[in-house]
Order: C-alpha cells, then sequence, then structure tokens
C-alpha cells in the first residue's frame, strides 16, 4: 500500500536519476507500511538502513555525473551540502531508532523525508538536470515557489497526514479512552484523555505499565479479549475495573474493531472506552436496594410463619391423612377399576339381553301382523270395489281410508317396523361387545393359522369394506400359533373395520403378517383414510372413546382389541399422519405364554 505516488512533475529529464527518485518513493513506502503493521524494531531499523545505502549511492551518481559534466564549482558545492546534511540526518535519526521508540521516530523520520525529497527533487535535482543537460526543455523544468507545496499537498501522504492531525485533534478533546495499537499489539496513538484517566505521562506507553493500572481481577480478562481480538480480527466489547493513580475504581466499557489495509493486511485495533462507573454504582444501589427489601420480605415471612406455626403443624397432619386416605383409594380403584367395568359391561349386557330378545322377537311378529293386515286391508279394497257405488258399506270404508289414510299406513308401518328392528339389531351388537368385553364367554388355547383368520374375517366383513378399498394382501406364511383365535379374529375385525370408516370415499387397505426376528410375529392393517392427530392417538384405547358420529359406534371396538392383545402378552403398535391414514400393528411373542387368558381390566 502506498502513501507516496510517483508524480510526473516530479521527473528531472535524466533517466539514471528518474528511476533512483522512484527507488527512494519505493523505500519510503516500504518504511511507511512496516511502521503501520507494527513490524518489528530490527525490521524498521533494516528498511532505514537499505534507505540510507541506497541513498548515498544515489548521491554519490549524481555528484559523478556533475563531476563529469564539469559542473560549476559553485553550484556542486551547495548541491553537495545538502547531500551530506541529508545523510547525516538520516544516519542519526538510523542511531535513535535503536535505543527509542521507533514508531515516534519513524513517523518524525517520514515527515522529514516527504518534506527533504520533494524539495530537493523539485528544485535542486531540477537545476542540476539543467545544467548537465542543455538539451532538456526548460519550460518542462521550470520551479515555482509554490509548486512544492501544491504537490506536497496533493500528495496522497498529505492528505493522510491531515487527516491524522484532525483526528488526534478531535480525539484529545473527547471525554473517552481512544486508542489505536499495530498489528503487534503496541499502541501508537492514545488520547490526552486515556493518558489523564491511566495516569501515564504522554509519549510512549510502555505495556506493563498499561496492564498494571487494570485491576487485578480483570487484567488477565483484557489481555485475552486484546490477544483474540487481534488474532481472529475481531471487534470486541468488554467491561473492566481500572485502578487511577489516586488509588480509587473506575468501570470502563470498551468498544473495539480490527483496523484492516486495502491490501487486506491487519494493522492492529482501533477503541473507544467509556467511563461507566456512575452507571455501575448505580446498578451496585439498585441490587442492594432489591436485597434490602427481600431481606425485609423474609422477616415479615418468617414472623408470618412462626404466627401460623400450630395452624401448619394441623394442617401437615391433615394433609398426611388425606394422602394416605388417597394412596389407600388409589390404590383400590387401581385394582378394582377394570373389574368394576367388567362386572358392569356384564350385569348391562345380561340385563338388556333379555328384554331386548322379546322386544326383537314381538318387533319380527308385529312385522309379519302388520303384513297379515296390509293384506286384509288389500283383499277389504278389492271387496269394497265390487259392491254398488251407493253401497253404505262401501261409502263408509272408503271414508275409513280417506280419515286413517290407509295407503300412508301401509308403507309407513313396514318402515316403521323395519327401523325398529334394526335398532334393536344394533342394540343387540352393543350387548354382545359388552359381553365380548366382559370376557362373559370363555374360550380355550388351541393352535390357529392367524393368516387363514384374517382372510375369514375379511369375508365377514366383506360387505363393510368391498364400497371403501381396495384391499392388498401381503403375507410371510405365519406358522399356526396358540392363541384363542376368536379374540384375535375380534381385533382383526375392529382394525379392518376402523380402518374401512377411516376412509372417505375410495382407498386402499393392506394386510401384512411377518416375524420380527426370533421373539415376535405381527400382523399390521394399513390404511390411506384420513389419519389420526396426536391428540386421538392418545385416547383410541380408551373404553366407550370413539370418534364416530353418535349411533355408528360404541368405543368398545379397539379398547377389547387392546386387552385381548395384552392378554396374549402381545403389544399395539399405532403411527398415523393426518391426512395421509394409519398403520395399526399387533405384535405377538413367537413363543406364546403358557396360560390361558382370562377377563383382565
Amino acid at each position: 500500500m502506498s502513501i507516496l505516488n510517483w508524480n510526473d512533475q516530479l521527473s528531472v529529464g535524466i533517466d539514471s536519476i528518474d528511476n533512483q527518485h522512484r527507488k527512494l518513493v519505493a523505500l519510503i513506502n516500504k518504511l511507511d507500511e512496516a511502521v503501520a503493521l507494527g513490524e518489528t524494531q530490527d525490521a524498521i531499523a533494516g528498511t532505514i538502513t537499505e534507505l540510507v545505502n541506497y541513498t548515498v549511492y544515489h548521491f554519490q551518481h549524481e555528484e559523478q555525473l556533475m563531476t563529469e559534466a564539469g559542473f560549476k564549482a559553485e553550484m556542486f558545492v551547495k548541491h553537495q551540502h545538502e547531500h551530506q546534511e541529508f545523510v547525516e540526518k538520516i544516519q542519526g535519526i538510523q542511531a535513535e531508532t535503536q535505543n527509542s521508540a521507533h514508531i515516534i521516530i519513524s513517523k518524525e523520520l517520514l515527515d522529514f523525508l516527504m518534506n527533504w525529497l520533494y524539495h530537493h527533487i523539485l528544485k535542486t535535482d531540477k537545476l542540476m538536470a539543467l545544467g548537465l543537460n542543455h538539451d532538456i526543455d526548460a519550460g518542462l523544468l521550470e520551479f515555482d515557489q509554490h509548486e512544492q507545496f501544491d504537490i506536497f499537498h496533493s500528495n496522497l501522504y498529505s492528505a493522510l497526514r491531515e487527516s491524522e492531525d484532525r483526528f488526534k485533534e478531535l480525539a484529545d478533546n473527547l471525554p473517552a479512552l481512544i486508542w489505536i495499537t499495530n498489528a503487534r499489539q503496541l499502541p501508537i496513538f492514545c488520547n490526552s484523555f486515556w493518558f489523564k484517566t491511566f495516569g501515564i505521562t504522554p509519549g510512549a506507553v510502555d505495556k506493563q505499565q498499561w496492564l498494571q493500572r487494570i485491576h487485578e481481577e480483570d487484567s488477565e480478562k483484557v489481555l485475552q479479549t486484546y490477544r483474540k481480538a487481534s488474532t481472529e480480527r475481531t471487534r470486541f466489547k468488554i467491561e473492566y475495573r481500572l485502578r487511577k493513580p489516586d488509588g480509587s475504581l473506575v468501570w470502563i466499557l470498551e468498544t473495539a474493531v480490527p483496523r484492516i489495509r486495502k491490501n487486506g493486511n491487519f494493522a492492529g485495533l482501533m477503541g473507544c472506552g467509556m467511563d461507566i462507573t456512575a452507571q455501575k454504582e448505580a446498578q451496585a444501589a439498585l441490587v442492594k436496594i432489591n436485597q434490602q427489601l427481600e431481606e425485609r420480605v423474609n422477616e415479615r415471612t418468617r414472623a408470618l410463619t412462626a404466627a401460623n406455626k400450630t395452624l401448619e403443624f394441623e394442617k401437615n397432619q391433615q394433609t398426611q391423612l388425606n394422602q394416605q386416605l388417597r394412596e389407600a383409594q388409589t390404590h383400590l380403584l387401581q385394582s378394582e377399576k377394570m373389574a368394576s367395568i367388567g362386572q358392569l359391561a356384564a350385569g348391562v349386557a345380561h340385563e338388556i339381553n333379555n328384554p331386548l330378545g322379546y322386544i326383537y322377537s314381538n318387533l319380527q311378529s308385529l312385522k309379519q301382523y302388520i303384513q297379515d293386515l296390509i293384506q286384509a286391508a288389500e283383499w277389504a279394497e278389492r271387496l269394497s270395489d265390487h259392491l254398488p257405488g251407493d253401497h253404505p258399506d262401501r261409502h263408509a270404508f272408503n271414508q275409513l281410508k280417506q280419515s286413517v289414510d290407509l295407503a300412508f299406513l301401509k308403507t309407513d308401518a313396514i318402515d316403521l317396523v323395519t327401523e325398529s328392528l334394526e335398532g334393536a339389531t344394533r342394540a343387540k351388537k352393543i350387548v354382545q361387545d359388552l359381553r365380548d368385553f366382559s370376557r362373559i364367554d370363555k374360550q380355550e388355547r388351541e393352535l390357529f393359522d392367524l393368516e387363514a383368520g384374517m382372510d375369514a374375517t375379511l369375508n365377514i366383513v366383506n360387505n363393510e369394506l368391498k364400497y371403501k378399498a381396495e384391499i392388498v394382501k401381503e403375507y410371510a406364511g405365519l406358522k399356526p400359533y396358540e392363541c384363542v383365535g376368536a379374540q384375535l379374529n375380534q381385533v382383526f375385525m375392529n382394525l379392518l373395520v376402523n380402518a374401512a370408516h377411516a376412509i372417505e370415499t375410495f382407498g386402499k387397505i393392506t394386510v401384512r403378517t411377518g416375524y420380527q426376528g426370533d421373539d415376535w410375529l405381527w400382523v399390521e392393517v394399513e390404511d390411506t383414510g384420513k389419519g389420526m392427530s396426536e391428540e386421538t392417538k392418545a385416547k383410541i384405547f380408551d373404553p366407550f372413546f370413539t370418534t364416530k358420529p353418535v349411533g355408528k359406534g360404541t368405543g368398545l371396538g379397539l379398547s377389547l382389541s387392546y386387552n385381548f392383545v395384552k392378554e396374549h402378552e402381545g403389544r399395539i403398535e399405532v403411527d398415523s399422519t393426518p391426512g395421509k391414514g394409519s398403520k395399526f400393528r399387533v405384535y405377538l411373542p413367537a413363543t406364546p405364554p403358557r396360560h390361558t387368558p382370562t377377563a383382565k381390566s
């Protein structure tokens, strides 16, 4: 990155001299970059040595050209004197860099080089070029007293220096800690407020002197934060305590950002710190007030606790007694709950079954009687039609037909009885479900072909399925299994019917079987229906829970299926996605238990 730009106005018209001037400009740019990046003292000293050596070589070349051309003695001596004066000056600064703060000295050196180089080239060397080569157009080398000033201040270096001076003037008048470091984490600028706050004499800043002012509990944290920001080139914000020269502590909130040059090199950090002591004191005061309030609340709480000690003791005793009672009650309910449900279901089924039997039988008889009455009424109509039109019986019969609406009665009476029979049939089905749920009928284990049982169940519910779904079978060839086949058939039937009800138009029901390792076999029913929410899935095995409309389901199917599978020491797993369908998989132990399942709750 260059701070000095070669300008055609700097050309003196002699190639060797102009090339050497360009080299001097490049060396000055190199020196400025080394200072900006915070290179080591040795690196900067080496660049200065290179500059000194090349300057001596350049002056010797100029003096040789003037000697060979028979340059005027007076002008030669003056030119040579300027050379000697410059060499002595830069060698003196070179010596100082070995024992002094190189950053400040290097800046002074750059300022000196800029002023001397432009003055020497624009005036002394241009006059030398005219004396050496009379073929050079003197108009191109005319020197105006303002030319040096204009070129110097149009250069990037002068703009940079002016910007820095303005920044420093502004920073020195702000009540904030403003600082800049180089790439080696050494400060190259600190404003007046920074020096005043840290109690350090303005000038070169010693790193250890700076760290000693930071509170001992915070110094390592601050140092690590600086190192991390420099290594990772990231911004940071940190709070730390600073011990002022008078011994008082102040809180500093400091933020910093990385300095990245245009060529991508990391040049250090630039930060700003604010005194937040007042804010911290206010926070501490607020914490203290909160603590005092909390202590008062605690005191009043303790007083209230002491005042109600007897009441609390009695309350605890009562609570313990209630807890013991609840535990005993819960234990009793847990052990008797499902048994009571079974007994209740059995009792209800028994009480309903008898009257339902003669209601159903009487409805069948009533249906036949009504059909007979309808037939008799039709015969009476035909006989009435054979009577003369003025016959009083025919007239009375016609009036009766109109008053009772015989045509409507003939159709509606049959419909009423049919609907009543359907209701009675549904009631019988509910009673049967209750009987199955309560395990009124005892059944024994035997070898059973589960896949054949599934086929039989599919045949039984075919009328329920054929209009709703395509049936796909994917059997694995299960071996005969020792179980209560009627119970598992009931499980299959419930799963198949529920699958059909879940399909709103027409879909697919897939029935699968298989083994899981050597321990389990499984039977699966999957549908493409509307699926279930998580809330519904959590309740589907509860007795009497149903999502079907009133009158369409009893809520006992899946509950009964769950109990049957549990009695066979198996389990049912459900996978369902709303809008995509459900999958029920019944797992049964490959080696069945050696006892006959009994009705459990």
